[in-house]
């Protein structure tokens, strides 16, 4: 898996130390829920994250849980731990990567007017 050029705004959770490995986790939880192990595994198979250690994925997972980025819906049964729960996304985040795939500007021009105006209602609404 490589990672793509981000277009968009640069949202918080993709600025910072941990934007890159943050970035990786949610496009690895895109495709199906993971547990914990699972994830490591696919992120030490992405190209330039193969010596992350465990206990670095690990405390990733458990700050986006408490940030509310990924949720738990349900768990897994494990050899070495008896059960480890399955992460998925929220919809804030496959929101926050749509929004870091395409660029504000790209939107205005290419928007017709009736969803311009529905994206003005939602904005309202928010604020």
């Amino acid at each position: 898996m490589t990672l793509k050029l981000r277009r968009g705004k640069r949202l918080k959770v993709f600025s910072g130390k941990e934007a890159t490995l943050n970035h990786v986790v949610f496009l690895i939880l895109l495709k199906k829920p993971m547990i914990t192990y699972d994830i490591w595994l696919s992120v030490k198979s992405t190209k330039g994250f193969r010596h992350t250690r465990y206990k670095t994925v690990c405390r990733r997972i458990h700050t986006l849980h408490q940030q509310n980025w990924i949720n738990i819906t349900g768990s897994r049964a494990t050899k070495a731990s008896g059960n480890s729960p399955l992460y998925t996304l929220t919809l804030k985040t496959k929101a926050a990567l749509k929004f870091s795939e395409q660029s504000i500007d790209d939107y205005l021009q290419k928007a017709t007017d009736e969803q311009l105006s529905k994206f003005i209602e939602v904005l309202e609404q928010i604020t």
